[in-house]
């Protein structure tokens, strides 16, 4: 039996309002299709050009008004598709299932560490940490060391890190990495994914939490 092919590595896509890096999951794509028509791609598998935006207004805003959206189509962009645009962004900020953010969440985790974009460990963590604005995720049953650790960096203030006990456990939070035994992980603070995994976990992954106690 051949030796199994190591996982592709997935590279993020670029916001057209923020200009931040996520995984394309966590994006919404438009496109321009051969026909020349301009349309959200509802699946992210329609054939032409496309250009990607975070779910939310800020960057639906910046891109319209700059006219990035309509320049990295390059053709102008219908008042028809903007509209679909914000009935996207609203679906995707309204409440969901607490089950299935959970699986949503986990998906985004390992999609984002194929790309390279998330941190795993406290020493990775710290390494990077004066960087540029994090969102530190920890185990709802790490180490009080951990949970210690992450609040420090969160409380520093200097760098607006943001800290979120996350309702998965260290096994449930390794298996969505595909890693081993990892109790605290960071991705970028300013940008969609982070943004997403906020609307996921609710306020400080409290809301989520309440909703889904045995999972």
């Amino acid at each position: 039996m051949g030796q199994p092919r190591p996982r592709q590595r997935q590279k993020p896509r670029t916001c057209v309002g923020c200009r931040e890096e996520s995984p394309r999951r966590a994006l919404i794509r438009v496109v321009r299709s051969p026909d020349g028509s301009v349309v959200v791609d509802e699946r992210g598998k329609l054939p032409g050009r496309g250009a990607y935006l975070c779910a939310r207004r800020e960057c639906l805003e910046r891109a319209r008004k700059s006219g990035a959206l309509a320049r990295a189509l390059r053709t102008a962009v219908p008042e028809s598709c903007y509209a679909e645009l914000e009935r996207r962004i609203e679906e995707v900020t309204a409440h969901a299932d607490p089950e299935g953010c959970l699986h949503e969440l986990c998906a985004l985790l390992g999609l984002s560490r194929r790309a390279g974009m998330v941190l795993v460990g406290s020493d990775s963590v710290q390494s990077q940490c004066g960087r540029g604005p994090l969102l530190l995720l920890t185990a709802e049953d790490c180490s009080a060391s951990v949970l210690e650790f992450a609040d420090r960096l969160a409380s520093a203030g200097a760098r607006a890190h943001t800290h979120i006990r996350a309702p998965l456990s260290v096994e449930r939070l390794s298996l969505a990495l595909g890693t081993g035994r990892v109790q605290v992980i960071a991705l970028p603070g300013r940008s969609g994914l982070a943004d997403r995994i906020k609307v996921l976990l609710g306020e400080g992954g409290r809301a989520l939490e309440q909703q889904n106690t045995g999972l």
